[in-house]
């Protein structure tokens, strides 16, 4: 495994963004006056984008199954809402800043790879990440596919004039897992974010449950 050139999923991964996500997903319910969901309900959205968020929200399992009108309408009040939200509802893992500085101090490429959409994630990890230099860093903006369709990652690899088996993926998610299986990278996965637990150990890639341990397999030291 590569340990030079990691690409980071960002919701559960880097930052807990779910009390911002569940407050923008409520705030846009409410105004539609449909019931609204709690933290943790929410979190078992998480990761599949916005459109999928909303649509989970309404009871449905994908948004292609979701009626189009009810779900663009959603759509476009969580759009309007998360901007606000997100500012006061996302926090970095403790030890994640201080693992990227060690990263980027022993010369490794750092990218961010999102479901989110482009206008909320590169805004979020410059102001949050400030001195990191993650480049680039990509959000939902429908020049790529969602995650796991590997052409987001592919577009990295060749940002960085590499092969994507010399990247490694770092995500807390099936879809991460999935994702880097697709582009032929390599994949670490989390314990701390949205996903189970069960499913993380059981997909056979290196898992971590500390950012310690996350430091020790990248860093090495």
């Amino acid at each position: 495994m590569n340990k030079r050139y990691l690409v980071f999923d960002l919701d559960g991964t880097l930052v807990d963004s779910l009390p911002g996500i569940a407050e923008g997903l409520n705030r846009a319910l409410a105004n539609m006056g449909l019931p609204t969901h709690s933290p943790a309900a929410v979190r078992g959205m998480i990761g599949r984008g916005a459109r999928n968020l909303c649509a989970s929200a309404l009871g449905y399992a994908d948004a292609s199954l979701a009626p189009e009108r009810e779900l663009e309408v959603l759509h476009t009040h969580f759009r309007r809402e998360y901007p606000d939200t997100w500012r006061s509802g996302t926090f970095i893992y403790r030890g994640i800043t201080e693992m990227l500085t060690r990263l980027v101090s022993v010369g490794a490429h750092l990218a961010v790879l999102s479901n989110k959409p482009h206008d909320v994630t590169l805004p979020m990890v410059q102001e949050l990440f400030r001195p990191i230099p993650f480049s680039p860093i990509l959000g939902y903006t429908g020049d790529f596919p969602r995650k796991p369709a590997p052409d987001a990652l592919h577009h990295i690899a060749r940002t960085w004039a590499i092969d994507p088996s010399e990247l490694t993926l770092v995500g807390d998610s099936l879809y991460d897992a999935r994702t880097a299986e697709n582009a032929g990278c390599h994949c670490i996965l989390v314990t701390w974010g949205y996903a189970n637990i069960r499913d993380i150990h059981n997909w056979g890639a290196p898992t971590c449950g500390t950012v310690e341990e996350l430091r020790r397999l990248t860093v090495g030291c």
